[in-house]
């Protein structure tokens, strides 16, 4: 969007295994997301077109920030493989919503905790296939990491993804998370929070056996991060779905021939968009066409 502008509005037609056309826009404080001109959930938008995004702020949280932001990338990888898992994490979130309502009173006079054995339940059963769902991505990740390590000839330590569900047994199934919950209930009415389940769920990511953020540099984490990004979509084309990769400003900071390294590896992604605010950047990689954006215009310039 233009700065000073109220509205946006973007339209592409899509080909993978079939035709489409995407809509989104913005407009008086509303979103607009047309699929073939009608309104449809974001679910089927991610059927039609799957994409795999880049930003140096969300990414950068994946490896050093807090807990929730690993959640949000296993959640995405869940997604990007099976874009229907949207409607599990919903019921979830929900979930654990009225969970922590009640847990609190409601501010209404009830006694923290009424009730909360409903909601338990349904959580033992959502919070399972969240867990599930999850660590099958994570296990899917790790393999295709190792490739793409290996495949871009960085000399990176040995990188481990270790997946901690909440509770720690939580692959044993619904029972098991039913009686951990329970386990749990009277300092849970204590603390008036949650204190288990897939919201307090963890991915270490190790570097040489060490946490990433205490031994890795700037450059080194960022190069990670990208290869993960790639990693995660060689996940999706391994299951048939293949996606748009889009990297805003991957170059920066980065030495060129760890340009050249992480470039060579999204080479051989199917269509991707990358962004640089360094011209020449582009001299020296091996590119398709090279546009131009300046005031707005875009330009195409080989």
């Amino acid at each position: 969007m233009r700065h000073g502008a109220g509205s946006f509005h973007v339209l592409a037609d899509v080909e993978t295994d079939r035709r489409a056309t995407l809509e989104v826009g913005w407009m008086d404080g509303q979103r607009l997301r047309l699929l073939n001109g009608k309104v449809t959930p974001l679910s089927e938008h991610l059927s039609a077109l799957p994409v795999v995004a880049w930003t140096a702020a969300a990414e950068a949280e994946v490896l050093v920030g807090a807990p929730k932001a690993r959640r949000r990338f296993m959640d995405r990888g869940v997604v990007g493989i099976h874009p229907a898992a949207l409607e599990l994490l919903g019921r979830y979130r929900e979930a654990l919503r009225q969970k922590r309502g009640l847990l609190l009173g409601d501010g209404a006079g009830i006694p923290g905790g009424a009730g909360v054995e409903i909601w338990n339940e349904l959580l033992g059963a959502t919070a399972a296939d969240v867990i599930a769902q999850r660590h099958r991505y994570v296990e899917l990740l790790k393999v295709q990491l190792a490739g793409v390590i290996e495949a871009s000839g960085l000399p990176f330590p040995p990188i481990e993804l270790r997946y901690r569900p909440s509770p720690t047994n939580g692959l044993e199934g619904p029972a098991a998370i039913a009686d951990a919950l329970d386990r749990i209930a009277d300092r849970e009415r204590r603390r008036q929070l949650p204190l288990l389940g897939p919201h307090r769920d963890e991915l270490e990511i190790l570097w040489g056996g060490h946490e990433i953020r205490r031994v890795a540099s700037a450059g080194e984490r960022k190069s990670l991060s990208l290869l993960l990004l790639a990693a995660h979509g060689r996940v999706m084309e391994e299951l048939g779905r293949t996606p748009v990769y889009l990297l805003d400003d991957a170059d920066a900071e980065l030495a060129p021939p760890t340009v050249a390294a992480v470039w060579g590896v999204f080479r051989r992604a199917g269509q991707l968009v990358a962004t640089s605010n360094r011209p020449q950047v582009w001299l020296t990689l091996e590119v398709g066409r090279v546009w131009e954006m300046e005031k707005g215009v875009l330009q195409l310039v080989s």
